[in-house]
């Protein structure tokens, strides 16, 4: 019974050590968007799911990359519903559980990444966490179905 008892307490301590926040993400990264005049992110329950499951990729195959046996990122995030205009990612290694504030100064030091992060054309981003090392930031911005849009679409296609 005893040994059950520390099992249990192991697994919810290990399980909690794998934890990070996407809200402090979601944060720091709109933090640095704020000092170039860039809109907030929100989050978005698709890319997060697409983000988490690259994570998870990553982790069943101890790679960084940015290939997904999924498809490209593009297919990745429509397989998810998430029908977008623009995407990006960001993939990083090597940074623990709670490492959010770390992983962000790394990207932001990397031009591709900041790029990404401080693109004022992204509107949402996903999230994802795994393995104990690999992070994935995707960043969106849905196709705008819009009623006027749609009908100025529709006065295009009757002029054509």
């Amino acid at each position: 019974m005893v040994a059950i008892k520390l099992f249990c307490i192991f697994l919810i301590l290990t399980t909690t050590a794998l934890a990070f926040d996407p809200n402090l993400m979601l944060k720091l990264v709109n933090d640095e968007r704020k000092k170039v005049g860039a809109s907030p992110l929100t989050l978005d329950s698709k890319l997060m799911s697409a983000a988490q499951k690259h994570t998870d990729f990553m982790v069943k195959t101890d790679t960084l990359t940015h290939d997904d046996a999924a498809g490209s990122l593009g297919d990745r995030i429509k397989a998810e519903g998430y029908n977008f205009s623009n995407a990006g990612e960001n993939i990083a290694e090597g940074f623990g559980s709670n490492e959010e504030t770390r992983v962000m100064q790394t990207w932001m030091g990397s031009s591709g990444h900041r790029e990404n992060i401080l693109n004022k054309a992204f509107t949402n981003l996903g999230v994802g966490f795994g393995g104990g090392k690999y992070w994935t930031q995707d960043f969106g911005s849905p196709l705008n179905n819009s009623r006027k849009n749609k009908r100025l679409f529709r006065k295009r296609l009757a002029k054509e």
